[in-house]
């Protein structure tokens, strides 16, 4: 479901709530828009050793912003409890307003001033519950981006066109084998288990580092 991240934006949203005895969850938040004012959303909530919990999407009104924003609403009411949860989302609108305007929205009561009159912000509806389930569960947010690089090629055909025998192709050095299963309760998925580290406890390590291909790859 994920795409392979060339950048991944991190914005740590904390509540007041002690979640040491908490559930780790990972939230994917989807939308696609037919039009400027209808589309679908989906969100995919998965445990942290990979098991799906809960899946549900459904075609409703609004732009691609608010139907992204409905895709993590939906998915922050369905969990059960206070939890640690890492959402991801490919909506920059919705990574970049959790972590820098929801505080100031919160203050403001979700109104702004537009030209003398007071109205609300734009989605305060589901900002609002959004708001409320921060205050339940302790999340950090992804920005995920990719982009196509490549749409591949025959094996037999060089980028010039010319066919190439794929029994010459040198290979330096073999590919590692997957590696199984090393036991343990924690995550088994690198990528997982990567972006899952934010969430770990509070006397646990808590630096970042950049993301490469190496945390794709099962170490030995």
């Amino acid at each position: 479901m994920l795409n392979t991240p060339s950048t991944v934006a991190n914005a740590r949203i904390t509540t007041g709530h002690d979640t040491e005895n908490c559930s780790d969850y990972l939230l994917v938040c989807e939308a696609t828009a037919s039009s400027l004012s209808e589309g679908t959303w989906r969100f995919s909530l998965e445990s942290s050793d990979g098991q799906p919990v809960f899946d549900a999407g459904d075609t409703d009104l609004g732009d691609l912003n608010r139907l992204t924003l409905l895709a993590a609403v939906r998915g922050l009411e369905s969990i059960d409890g206070p939890s640690s949860v890492t959402l991801l989302s490919h909506n920059r609108y919705l990574v970049r307003s959790l972590s820098d305007s929801l505080p100031r929205w919160r203050e403001n009561n979700f109104v702004w001033e537009h030209f003398g009159r007071r109205i609300d912000v734009q989605h305060a509806d589901l900002w609002r519950r959004v708001d409320r389930a921060l205050f339940i569960h302790r999340v950090e947010a992804c920005l995920v981006s990719s982009r196509l690089v490549s749409v591949g090629a025959s094996p037999t055909t060089s980028p010039t066109g010319e066919n190439q025998n794929i029994a010459n192709i040198r290979v330096d050095s073999p590919h590692r084998s997957p590696g199984g299963f090393q036991g343990g309760n924690g995550p088994t998925d690198q990528l997982r288990r990567w972006l899952l580290r934010g969430n770990a406890t509070e006397g646990a390590p808590s630096s970042r580092r950049r993301f490469t291909a190496q945390d794709l790859i099962e170490s030995s």
